[in-house]
């Protein structure tokens, strides 16, 4: 055996099993900082545990040291099993059992040896796995289970699927089982009446199926009967029996009459027709025909997953109880119509009340008493895309957001199991914000392809799995993806959680893939990218995510692209998504300053951040075309050669300060993109009013130490090292058709910014409002 490779033993009286995997010390350092980070004991020792039968499966003795059980079964790991068969056991007549197919089909007959082998890796299903060898000595068969847990390292497996599968639940009822699966969980009584779903009961049948048959076959070996009297009438001369005082004159009568007669008389007999029995009748029927409706439907399914051993073990319990049906018995045994009160004979007798514990449990599925069961379920990874999806619905809905509409929310059925819809923008959870009237739809594995009408792709489709799209009041509307991705990287942070780099990676062809169509009448569609950033959600922990620093930060805030750390949290502290949740309420503007505003706050704001504006080289990016920068001369301390130059349009920059447009939360971006001057001075030191008469062109903005700027566009020399924003111009001004007027303030400085097609309109500095005034009303946060 190689130095790197270990192994896990167990003998059985027919054959022994081997199941070997490289070496595991990375793994369960992993789990054990897993379970220490958060302060939880590792699993229990039963849960390490690996059964053959009654018996345990131990390391290899050449391990150093006495063997100790430690956690041997790991999520996405290849492990080889051999199972070596001895001498007494039939040649061939081995295999392994399981529900699912690929499992099932792993295990192969060795070329050369009385032995069955495998190589199997478990994905992303944990939890336990079961299955059965089956073989026969001498033609009888034989079936011995092997059971062992698969542990999942990226999470505190029972605590943290527990607080996923509730969320899921709550919202998803029933979606993450699945008819097989390569491991089962645990289920607990519901303390819910739920809906009708053939799964749980198919668990419940096959948890207690051995029972049932015990229960039957007593039944109908030692069938209940009831004495019953009736009367008939019978010919004197065959009456051999004592007659009654009442009898016996009726008879002299009917002898004196000398005609034949019939006497009428009583008798007593065992019955069978008892309510208990047609309990009984009804009960096998209707298993019956449950068993054979699942059998039907789940081999007419195109992607079963479902093993063929499988599909003989339902055979042979719809088999086995069609004969029970079809005993003779039941000829004589009527309709069951229900029972007006308790039967003793149901819950005491032998047999009967078996059954009748066994059809309670499988009436009620999972919430009647000891309704526990092992039940399939979907994925980890399944499960962890389907909860990140509803925790960013629940961070949606703490931000105020009220939820409208539900389109098509509901899990479609496939045969027995629940899936998602597949259609475009399914699932999706519709939000408006009653303050800005902002509209949120939020949907799970929306389909962009090359056939979209607003949002398509080109050669090929795209599917992320978590969609957001926030619709403004003015129409617009942009997109922020999140894609679940159920990995873990530790190399890449100095050893903290990080997402792997391929799904980085996709984060970016998901951003350039989706392009939106602006239609116009007689014009192609305008192709913008509508994707404002893209996401990977991650199992990454973090003991506390509001005193930490997500390590994709500065991506994120530059490029709008990154990753957020993900993982459930017991209570309401929010330590776990407190990343994402900024970021949402940042990239929404949901902060509570914003709500407290007296009016909506511009949406402008959503298309101006660094991430939303990376154009390709050489291209700027305007928000707003003709963006016009209205604001006055500092008539202090100027020379005079300045200030006449700006009255008759000769000036040939300007220049401001950088907190000054801090002031007005006015963001970097915006003031890049200003493509128009408009400067206000008093022709007269006396007036009370300045003018501004020339609208000019700025060739560059520029930001600058004060003492950098030349004095031509200063009107007065400084050496101050305090930045600010210089507007260079080129060429000459147009001169205004209406001049703007705007009252002199002396200390107080402030700015307008404005299209350059609605100058026309404005007279005074006053009229530039509501719609006029491009970014106003821009929260202090942002």
């Amino acid at each position: 055996m190689a130095k790197n490779t270990e192994v896990l033993s167990g003998e059985h009286d027919d054959f022994d099993i081997h199941v070997s995997t490289s070496n595991l010390a990375s793994l369960r350092e992993t789990l054990r900082k897993t379970y220490s980070s958060r302060s939880i004991d590792l699993p229990k020792y039963e849960e390490m545990i690996a059964w053959v039968g009654s018996q345990l499966m131990l390391p290899s003795l050449d391990i150093i040291g006495p063997p100790h059980i430690q956690p041997f079964f790991f999520e996405n790991r290849q492990y080889w099993f051999e199972i070596e068969f001895k001498d007494n056991v039939d040649k061939g007549s081995f295999s392994v059992n399981h529900k699912y197919a690929l499992l099932d089909q792993s295990f192969s007959p060795h070329p050369r040896r009385n032995a069955l082998h495998a190589a199997i890796n478990f994905g992303n299903d944990v939890g336990l796995c079961r299955f059965e060898i089956q073989y026969s000595i001498n033609g009888i068969q034989q079936f011995v289970p092997v059971s062992f847990t698969v542990f999942a390292t990226k999470m505190v497996q029972a605590l943290d699927l527990s607080i996923m599968n509730q969320k899921i639940d709550s919202i998803y009822p029933l979606w993450r089982y699945a008819i097989s699966g390569k491991t089962t969980h645990f289920q607990g009584k519901s303390t819910r009446q739920s809906e009708k779903f053939e799964l749980f009961w198919l668990a419940q049948f096959e948890r207690l199926v051995a029972e049932f048959n015990q229960g039957i076959k007593r039944v109908l070996n030692a069938p209940h009967n009831r004495l019953q009297t009736y009367t008939y009438q019978q010919k004197l001369e065959r009456v051999n029996k004592r007659l009654g005082v009442k009898q016996e004159q009726k008879a002299k009568e009917l002898i004196a009459s000398k005609r034949p007669s019939r006497l009428v008389t009583e008798k007593q007999r065992l019955n069978l027709d008892t309510p208990e029995n047609r309990f009984i009748k009804m009960v096998l029927t209707k298993t019956k025909a449950n068993l054979s409706k699942m059998l039907v439907a789940i081999r007419a399914e195109k992607d079963s997953k479902a093993s063929d051993s499988f599909f003989e073990t339902l055979e042979v319990w719809c088999n086995q109880i069609g004969k029970y049906a079809k005993h003779q018995l039941w000829q004589e045994v009527g309709e069951f119509k229900g029972q007006n009160t308790e039967s003793k004979v149901l819950q005491e007798a032998a047999g009967y009340s078996k059954v009748y514990k066994v059809w309670q449990q499988l009436k009620y599925y999972l919430n009647g008493k000891n309704g526990e069961s092992q039940l399939s379920i979907k994925s980890v990874a399944d499960i962890y895309e389907i909860w990140c999806f509803l925790e960013v619905k629940s961070i949606i809905e703490s931000l105020g957001f009220i939820q409208q509409n539900q389109s098509l929310g509901n899990l479609k059925q496939v045969q027995f199991e629940k899936q998602l819809p597949e259609d475009e923008m399914a699932a999706a959870f519709v939000y408006q914000h009653e303050s800005d009237q902002m509209k949120i739809e939020l949907a799970h594995e929306p389909r962009f392809n090359p056939n979209g009408h607003i949002n398509r792709t080109y050669l090929i489709k795209q599917r992320p799995d978590i969609v957001l799209r926030a619709t403004l009041k003015s129409g617009e509307s942009f997109l922020i993806l999140f894609d679940a991705k159920y990995r873990i990287d530790t190399t890449q942070f100095g050893g903290k959680d990080a997402v792997p780099e391929d799904a980085i990676n996709q984060m970016h062809r998901y951003r350039d893939a989706i392009i939106h169509q602006q239609r116009f009448e007689y014009e192609v569609p305008l192709k913008s990218r509508p994707v404002l950033g893209a996401f990977a959600l991650y199992p990454g922990f973090f003991s506390d995510q509001k005193s930490e620093r997500n390590p994709y930060c500065e991506a994120i805030n530059e490029i709008g692209i990154g990753a957020f750390a993900l993982l459930p949290s017991e209570g309401d502290q929010g330590f776990h998504n407190h990343w994402l949740k900024e970021y949402l309420i940042q990239k929404l503007g949901k902060t509570k300053q914003a709500l407290e505003y007296s009016k909506a706050p511009s949406h402008d704001y959503h298309f101006v951040e660094d991430a939303a504006r990376i154009a390709p080289y050489g291209v700027n990016v305007s928000r707003h075309y003709g963006l016009t920068f209205i604001a006055p001369v500092n008539e202090l301390d100027r020379d005079q050669e300045y200030l006449d130059k700006a009255k008759t349009g000769n000036l040939k920059g300007y220049h401001t300060k950088l907190i000054a447009t801090n002031r007005q939360n006015i963001h970097r971006n915006i003031v890049r993109e200003i493509r128009y001057v408009v400067v206000t001075v008093r022709d007269s030191t006396s007036n009370y009013e300045q003018l501004g008469k020339y609208l000019y062109p700025v060739s560059k903005v520029k930001l600058l130490p004060r003492q950098e700027v030349h004095r031509d566009i200063t009107g007065k020399e400084s050496d101050s090292n305090e930045l600010y924003w210089v507007f260079e111009f080129s060429g000459r001004p147009t001169l205004l058709d209406s001049v703007i007027k705007k009252p002199y303030i002396e200390e107080h400085f402030s700015f307008k910014l404005i299209k350059a097609e609605h100058l026309p309109e404005i007279a005074h500095w006053n009229g530039i409002q509501s719609d006029l005034a491009l970014y106003e009303g821009f929260s202090t946060t942002w």
